[in-house]
């Protein structure tokens, strides 16, 4: 899922996505070295967390959401069958326990909690789930999320998705059905390792019927415009200022849960945030940069860092820039940007270079392996020499003297700060080349990404899944996510190859790591830039506050306050 890029970009989701009880504040080790304890103070009496995000909610219509501060509070508010825990499990959640599975993998079983219900106090029910899905998948949706049902393998969702299929549209021949109230049953065309962890996307959440068609296009746009079946309920919602969660006590987990209320402050500077922080405005400050790093890194108590599983990158608009698709012109940018330089100096947060988009220590393969074993540093890293040569070499090819890029970016104080250092790189290593940076409101910037409509953009993604299919199969000629015209049919095939292997777990692997070396050493189809680190200050008597690796940009099912 896109992410909101902590200094441009989007990333996401996203996770889209999920909400991960993982983190750096659990008392477990961070990048740092430093340990966290989660100490045995008593609680304060009142629960409430005060924190900030550096974008607004977009929307809370689960059909709409592409990014990941959508799909962190989407799942904070509607829970799914699955919930991801520290480890990268699913566990249940509207399912009251793990599905039952058929001995060819390809049917499985899920039992829904009888005592989970939606906040007008009617229960969740398998219909529910049948309903949200056929919606998902409906052309007349036009989601740009449907996708992932494909990805899932779900029975017939890839030929209800496409025009030219017998089965377009007709969302009825969805592979999931409701057995009974509190059963329901999913088919899925072939084997696929990952299913279980998908249903705790926000893509595969539940929705009433009569509420959602009778709210209209007004669905999540406001409090009033929603039904809430997960441990929050959204009470207010400032657009553009900020938003309030109150615990939901109907929520099957309730008694588990310390925090009454969460408030969220919506502030694009982090001076902002860390002013508030100082002055006890917020319990945590906002992810911090190498300028705030300094003033905490020594107070073992409040800071915090820790690597995450999303990764930064360029894409490149080969459509909307013809010099674009030229593959020397691709592979040149990518290797002016020192990236080092940048994790270490611009952003200090615990960010480390990548020449790669699958991560590193986010999926291990059926040898145990991390994914990244076989090409540690990825490709087409840093190289300015090679970079100059590629660029004399791409500017005879196009027959031109020089090139004017304009490059997209979010418009928050960290955004403005990266994609100023990405243009300066590329000015600087590639004579002749000029960048200006276009800052766009995340909203706009989202609308703009979608619809093809820029020529360079800093993005991002969070997994969707643990499994590195969610960060390949984006780049397929025909993924909605490829905004940006890339098309090889050695690619697709590829993922098309590890996609029916689902049985077969080392070929697999070994398609998907072909497919990424394709798509980045050969065709440079996008600028891999950094995997994500963040580094956060929170307040001592903040416990169990979490800024997972995977999933949710925030977790706070697990905070409490202790006096103080």
């Amino acid at each position: 899922m896109r992410r909101k890029a902590k200094w441009p970009i989007l990333l996401s989701l996203i996770l889209v996505l999920s909400i991960v009880l993982a983190g750096c504040s659990s008392g477990k080790k961070d990048e740092s070295g430093n340990k966290s304890s989660e100490g045995n103070g008593q609680l304060a009496d009142k629960q409430v967390l005060n924190i900030s995000e550096n974008a607004d909610i977009p929307s809370l219509n689960w059909t709409k959401i592409t990014d990941n501060v959508s799909s962190t509070y989407l799942n904070y508010i509607t829970s799914g069958l699955m919930r991801m825990n520290d480890k990268l499990q699913p566990q249940p959640d509207m399912a009251e326990s793990m599905p039952k599975v058929s001995s060819d993998k390809k049917t499985y079983t899920f039992k829904l909690r009888k005592d989970a219900k939606w906040s007008d106090g009617s229960p969740v029910t398998a219909n529910d789930f049948v309903y949200a899905w056929r919606k998902m998948v409906d052309p007349k949706t036009a989601s740009q999320y449907a996708f992932i049902f494909s990805s899932a393998n779900i029975k017939n969702a890839a030929k209800i998705e496409d025009k030219n299929s017998p089965l377009f549209g007709k969302v009825d021949q969805l592979g999931v059905k409701a057995l009974d109230d509190h059963t329901l049953q999913v088919t899925l065309e072939k084997p696929t390792p990952f299913f279980i962890s998908l249903m705790a996307n926000a893509s595969f959440l539940p929705q009433k019927k009569e509420f959602a068609e009778k709210q209209g296009d007004k669905l999540g746009q406001e409090p009033q415009n929603l039904l809430f079946n997960g441990p929050f309920k959204l009470t207010k919602w400032n657009h553009g200022s900020g938003w309030t969660l109150e615990k939901n006590k109907q929520y099957w987990n309730a008694k588990n849960i310390s925090l009454d209320q969460v408030n969220v402050k919506v502030l694009k500077q982090v001076s902002t945030g860390v002013n508030l922080y100082n002055a006890g405005k917020l319990d945590a400050s906002p992810a911090l940069d190498s300028a705030f790093v300094n003033q905490y890194k020594n107070k073992k108590d409040e800071f915090h860092t820790s690597l995450q599983s999303g990764t930064f990158f360029l894409y490149l608009n080969e459509k909307k820039n013809p010099a674009l698709k030229n593959a020397n012109i691709r592979k040149a940018i990518s290797m002016s940007i020192d990236r080092k330089s940048m994790t270490d100096s611009l952003l200090g947060d615990g960010s480390i270079p990548a020449n790669y988009i699958v991560p590193k220590d986010f999926a291990k393969g059926p040898d145990g392996k991390d994914f990244r074993s076989y090409a540690p540093n990825g490709f087409n890293g840093y190289n300015p020499k090679e970079a100059k040569k590629l660029w004399e070499k791409g500017k005879k090819e196009l027959g031109i003297k020089s090139l004017k890029l304009e490059l997209m970016a979010q418009d928050s104080d960290k955004s403005t700060k990266q994609n100023e250092y990405i243009a300066n790189q590329i000015e600087k290593n590639l004579p002749g080349v000029n960048v200006t940076v276009n800052k766009q409101p995340w909203g706009n910037y989202l609308k703009l990404l979608n619809s093809g409509n820029y020529e360079m953009a800093n993005s991002g993604w969070n997994p969707d899944y643990v499994d590195p299919m969610t960060f390949l199969d984006l780049w397929t000629t025909d993924n909605p996510q490829n905004s940006m015209s890339y098309s090889d049919k050695k690619f697709d095939k590829l993922i098309e190859e590890a996609n029916n292997l689902g049985a077969e777990p080392q070929k697999r692997w070994n398609k998907m790591q072909e497919a990424e070396k394709l798509l980045i050493e050969k065709d440079q189809a996008i600028v891999p830039l950094f995997q994500e680190g963040v580094a956060h200050a929170i307040k001592p008597y903040v416990k169990g506050l979490e800024y997972p690796a995977f999933g949710a940009r925030t977790g706070f099912l697990n905070a409490k306050i202790l006096k103080h």
